[in-house]
């Protein structure tokens, strides 16, 4: 019987060891940096944008939708935060500013990533929850070239 317990006692001693190792408080990740804030396209068509505003606004990019968008009060906070929530870690590509920096518009850059099935759920929701706070969305598919007097006409054409 003594043997009995000592081994009921090493199995417990070998379960508590397992469940501390499992658990165990691990370091954090470490990060690095990263040196382009752009892809190659995406910093074309930023000069494109450029030299199309010109000095008329300013260009914000990789804009927190959520420093843009935010989902109107209501009482049930669970539902506000499930709103919030499905814009928090999206972006936009660039948001374009006045020079009191009023929020005019933003622009999507679409690369092929876009025909993805989860990139087109996430563009539709994107383009609900623009027409649903009347804000410009204006969606620019990548090029090697751009046409730089339709791009003008486009952001004329919403306002901007």
């Amino acid at each position: 019987m003594a043997y009995q317990d000592i081994a009921i006692a090493i199995l417990f001693l070998i379960f508590v060891l397992l469940i501390l190792w499992l658990f165990r408080k691990k370091p954090p990740l470490k990060y690095k940096r990263v040196n382009n804030i752009f892809t190659a396209s995406e910093k074309r068509f930023y000069r494109v944008l450029q030299e199309v505003v010109g000095d008329r606004y300013v260009i914000f990019a990789k804009v927190r939708v959520a420093d843009v968008l935010l989902p109107i009060s209501t009482k049930d906070r669970s539902r506000w935060r499930s709103a919030f929530n499905k814009v928090a870690c999206k972006h936009f590509d660039y948001v374009l500013c006045d020079h009191d920096l009023r929020i005019l518009a933003a622009i999507e850059l679409d690369d092929p990533s876009h025909n993805k099935k989860d990139r087109q759920e996430r563009d539709i929701f994107l383009e609900w929850a623009c027409k649903s706070a009347r804000f410009p969305l204006i969606r620019i598919k990548t090029a090697k070239h751009y046409d730089i007097g339709d791009l003008r006409r486009r952001l004329q054409s919403m306002g901007g």
